[in-house]
This record gives C-alpha cells, sequence and structure tokens, in this order.
C-alpha cells in the first residue's frame, strides 16, 4: 500500500497538471469504486467543480474543489492516477474525470480496493471517520519524543504494531516502520513501552529522516510494481532499502556481518537485523 511518501510524491507531481482546471463530467465505471455519496450523486457532485488545491493527510490524496469539496482518493494496494489525453483508454479505469484543456484523471485499480469519496471540508462520512482519529505525521513540526513517549508508554504491543496504528504515527506503513526501526537500532517485536527516553528521541528522529527520504527518492516501488508515479515511472527509494525486502542478504551497515530476517507480525512481514537491532 502507498504509504505517506508515495503519496506525497503523487500530490507533488499532479498539482501542476490539476490545479485551476475545471471538471466537465465525472464517470463512474465500477460503482463500488465510490464510498461516499451514491455513484449517480456522485457524477452529478463532481461536474461543473473546479480543483483548487491538491493536499494529503497521511495516506489519503485531497482533490480541494470550490464552493468547499473535496475528493478524496485512498489508493489502497494497486490504485493509479493520471492526468492523460482525454480520448486515451486506460487499463483497469474505474472512474474518470474529463477536465477543461481535453485532458482527464484517470483513478485505475486493477484489485477494485481503493476508493474515492466526495465530502464537503471537515464533513466526512462514517467511511471516512478514521481520517479524525489520526495521529501526527512523523514530518510534522510537533511529533517529537515527547509525543512518542506519551503514545509508546506502558504499552505491550510491539513497538512495530504502534507505528503501523495510524492514530500514533499518521502515514507511516510496513515499509518506512522496517527502516526507521533499522535507523534506530530497534528490534520490531520489541514491547513499545520498554523503549528507554533515548531510544524514544532517536525513534521519533528517525521515523521524519526515513519519510522525507522516501520522499526525495519519489517513494519506493517493489517488484511488484504496484506503486507508479503519475507519468508511469517508478520510484527509486528501494535501491537505499536497508532491509525491507532484504531476507536473508547481509546488513549494509558498515562493519556489521549480519543477515537479514524476515518475521511475520499481525500477518504482516517485519524485516530487520539481528546484530543492529537487539
Amino acid at each position: 500500500m502507498p504509504e505517506l511518501p508515495e503519496v506525497e510524491t503523487i500530490r507533488l507531481k499532479l498539482r501542476p497538471l490539476l490545479v485551476g482546471r475545471r471538471i466537465v463530467r465525472a464517470r463512474v465505471l465500477r460503482k463500488d469504486i465510490v464510498g461516499f455519496p451514491a455513484a449517480r450523486g456522485f457524477e452529478s457532485g463532481v461536474a461543473g467543480r473546479t480543483i483548487t488545491e491538491l493536499r494529503r493527510r497521511g495516506k489519503y490524496l485531497i482533490v480541494g474543489l470550490d464552493r468547499g469539496g473535496e475528493l478524496v482518493f485512498h489508493l489502497r494496494l494497486s490504485g493509479h492516477l493520471a492526468v492523460v489525453d482525454r480520448d486515451r483508454k486506460v487499463e483497469y479505469e474505474r472512474a474518470r474525470f474529463e477536465l477543461t484543456g481535453g485532458k482527464a484523471l484517470s483513478f485505475a485499480e486493477p484489485r477494485a480496493l481503493g476508493r474515492v469519496y466526495l465530502v464537503q471540508a471537515n464533513r466526512y462520512p462514517r467511511a471516512l471517520a478514521g481520517m479524525l482519529k489520526m495521529g501526527l505525521e512523523p514530518i510534522h513540526d510537533d511529533f517529537d519524543a515527547a509525543y512518542l513517549h506519551d503514545r509508546l508508554r506502558g504499552r505491550t504491543a510491539s513497538v512495530k504494531s504502534l507505528l503501523l496504528d495510524q492514530r500514533v504515527a499518521c502515514g507511516v506503513g510496513n515499509i518506512y516502520s522496517d527502516e526507521a526501526l533499522f535507523r534506530a537500532g530497534i528490534r520490531p517485536l520489541r514491547r513499545a513501552g520498554s523503549l528507554k527516553k533515548a531510544e524514544v528521541v532517536r525513534l521519533a528522529r528517525v521515523l521524519a529522516e526515513v519519510l522525507r527520504d522516501g520522499i526525495k527518492w519519489c517513494g519506493t516501488t517493489m517488484g511488484d510494481g504496484r506503486y507508479r508515479l503519475p507519468d508511469g515511472g517508478t520510484g527509486s527509494f528501494q535501491k537505499r532499502l536497508a532491509v525491507f525486502g532484504r531476507e536473508g542478504e547481509r546488513c549494509r551497515r558498515r562493519g556489521c556481518a549480519g543477515e537479514i530476517r524476515r518475521q511475520k507480525l499481525g500477518g504482516r512481514s517485519t524485516h530487520f537485523c539481528p546484530v543492529c537491532q537487539r
């Protein structure tokens, strides 16, 4: 699933192509791709609106519209957004927004798990209630050691599990939590409440660092190629991963002879170096 760096990259790439354009017509090609409202009301509610901004909250991309409207996209595992010529056909297209200037915003989703919602700003339906409960993003100025310590204190769950909790570290997923814990030298399965103050300080810092590095390198595109840039290109942070997806390979930290291990945690694969992360 695209995490904060991937969605932020998509936002940055799409913003100059969309802001200021008017949506002439919306076409829903698969009804269940629309999370709110019903497909027919969605199409009529979008038509004629002008795109005013592109924002992001965690893993959600928010397309601001005039009159206080918002299109909220959740790309899930394989959702893809692209600006294309209006007459171009797109494989697995689930919704299309025809724009002024002969262009269209295409929402393609092979697995049909992604969703798009039409809402009024800050008036989210039950399907998006989780957005209102999100914690701070690690790249936010207020996300510091004190904030993180308050959310980890006394918790017996693993630190990796809590980093995946969007109420704790909004926008963090499987890839960047593994990478941050490696940089911090913390074993993913360790109880969150057992972290010492210095470890929490280090973890808060490297969480921000690894997310910013992910944005710098346009996100992570793994072998399945599910995450792509709007122009069809790929991210390059996968070339700089220290542990994620590197099971059985040697640790990249200088002087370490450890071998990267993979372990299941809550149904997800967790990667770590048993030497560096004691």
